[in-house]
């Protein structure tokens, strides 16, 4: 079933609680999105679908995303149409937008949740564009997420530096935003050296906050990790480069074996492999996180 925004604030309430977390997939293309649902599916367990702002005409033309308004629109189109169907809970999430006008796009796409990052200003810029998301996007029933203390990307960085407890309980009164993602060590991407995560601090924040804290750059890190970090104190656990590693090397260890036979070379063969290892890979994460089943 796909979830609204009231349905979403009570299921990542409920991973607080109980202390364990939903895994927030990244989702670019429909293959990827099937493998969500459908490991979701068999497991019978909630799950969250992270869409970015595809389709982006305030950016300059070099740095947007390599969607149409009209590609966007299609790929909204199937995994709403998918996450109705699905036989468990789907929240369908807006990620790392940077902007309040595609926040609001976020709002007109159906999402039942919007994150507006603005982690790279200082706090009050920060605080005040989340709050200004906040205003629009509760009347409509949609929660949102802020970030306090900037999550990088690549190349790793030495010294993480850790959102600050203070600065956490701030945030949460400042903007009334119903997620808190923090900084504790983690990065985007491709890990290229040994993340320092610092669990302490999550279980700090977590003891004087009352938001779900959610944890990005998570895909790479070793069960232990997942399994610490969730236990201090992680609800939402964000999940993305690795998916498409682990579907990719499917692809690729497949086209190994039939390059020599091009008749048997077909596509449908190749998305096959890429989502079934795809969807292998995510159970296995899904169980880690410890997601409980959830009813309606």
């Amino acid at each position: 079933m796909l979830v609204n925004g009231s349905q979403a604030k009570f299921l990542f309430n409920a991973a607080r609680e109980g202390h364990w977390a939903i895994g927030a997939f990244n989702i670019m293309d429909y293959i990827t999105g099937e493998a969500v649902i459908s490991a979701a599916e068999e497991l019978d367990v909630p799950v969250c679908l992270q869409l970015m702002d595809g389709y982006n005409p305030e950016a300059p033309e070099g740095s947007r995303m390599m969607m149409t308004e009209s590609q966007q629109h299609n790929l909204d189109t199937f995994l709403i149409n998918r996450s109705k169907d699905a036989t468990v809970p789907v929240i369908l999430h807006l990620d790392h937008c940077p902007t309040f006008a595609g926040c609001m796009r976020g709002l007109k796409r159906g999402l039942a949740s919007l994150m507006l990052d603005a982690s790279q200003l200082p706090f009050d810029e920060n605080a005040a564009m989340v709050k200004k998301v906040v205003e629009a996007a509760h009347p409509c029933g949609v929660i949102v997420e802020g970030e306090i203390g900037h999550v990088g990307g690549h190349p790793n960085s030495h010294g993480a530096i850790y959102t600050n407890v203070e600065d956490a309980v701030r945030f949460e009164e400042a903007t009334g935003c119903d997620l808190t993602a923090v900084s504790i060590g983690t990065v985007h991407g491709y890990y290229a050296t040994e993340p320092v995560l610092n669990y302490e601090r999550i279980a700090e924040i977590r003891e004087v906050t009352k938001n779900p804290l959610v944890m990005h750059g998570s895909s790479g890190l070793r069960e232990d990790q997942f399994r610490d970090a969730i236990k201090a104190g992680i609800s939402k656990v964000n999940f993305a480069t690795y998916i498409q590693i682990a579907g990719g090397a499917a692809q690729l260890e497949l086209a190994k074996q039939l390059i020599a036979d091009d008749k048997r070379a077909m596509m449908m063969a190749f998305n096959t492999a890429g989502l079934n290892a795809a969807k292998d890979y995510l159970k296995m994460h899904m169980t880690i996180f410890g997601t409980q089943k959830v009813t309606f």
